[in-house]
């Protein structure tokens, strides 16, 4: 895993010097919305820790996330995730649990400009599920809802909380219901968005006066 992570970050790395090269010939893009418009803006990956349930279980997930900002608010990009403690599902005959997905997701932060700001994301993807030496196919829903704190430029903090959604499961004495189940999660962001933040002002208009 390790070296298919280090190529993954070599990758993000030059993919982030190359975009921030071309940014200082980008024309920034107006739009009815705002002037800092929903033009790219910047790049950014780094890791998640989640707290979950499955079941009765308390479960740990580890993964990674990588995405492309837009207007300096809108995050698309895909993640992967994992169980991390695997373990042995109760009533099954004790057969081994393992589960991971890869995700597509959206994330909008309001007022990214401030130090703590909120922000709301989305998730979808397909998933594999094992048990024991069966294993299954799933879709993942993830909604979430929390706060972002920018600690440097090129790092920010995530602390979200949501609900696992997941269907399709087939695996006997698994149903949908247990394998979803609420989160909370940390998120440590890395990467840099190009240029200043714009917020639109709201134009004064002259007062009139009625004879």
């Amino acid at each position: 895993m390790m070296p298919r992570f280090c190529h993954a970050l070599k990758s993000f790395l030059l993919a982030l010097a190359l975009l921030s090269s071309f940014q200082m010939f980008a024309q920034k893009e107006e739009t009815v919305i705002g002037d800092r418009g929903l033009g790219f803006s910047g790049l950014w990956g780094g890791y998640r820790h989640q707290l979950t349930q499955f079941g009765d279980k308390t479960s740990y997930v580890n993964g990674g996330f990588f995405g492309f900002e837009f207007g300096k608010a809108l995050l698309v990009g895909w993640g992967n995730y994992s169980l991390i403690d695997q373990f042995k599902w109760d009533g099954i005959q004790n057969q081994q649990f393992d589960m991971r997905w890869r995700p597509f997701l959206l994330q909008y932060g309001i007022k990214n400009h401030k130090p703590f700001h909120p922000q709301v994301g989305f998730e979808i993807g397909r998933g594999k599920v094992d048990l024991g030496e069966i294993s299954d196919r799933i879709l993942v829903v993830q909604p979430s809802a929390g706060l972002e704190i920018n600690i440097f430029r090129w790092f920010h903090l995530g602390l979200d909380g949501g609900y696992r959604f997941v269907s399709d499961s087939s695996l006997p004495g698994l149903s949908d219901a247990d394998l979803s189940g609420w989160y909370g999660q940390a998120s440590l962001k890395f990467g840099y968005s190009f240029g200043s933040y714009h917020e639109k002002k709201s134009e004064k208009k002259p007062k009139t006066y009625e004879d």
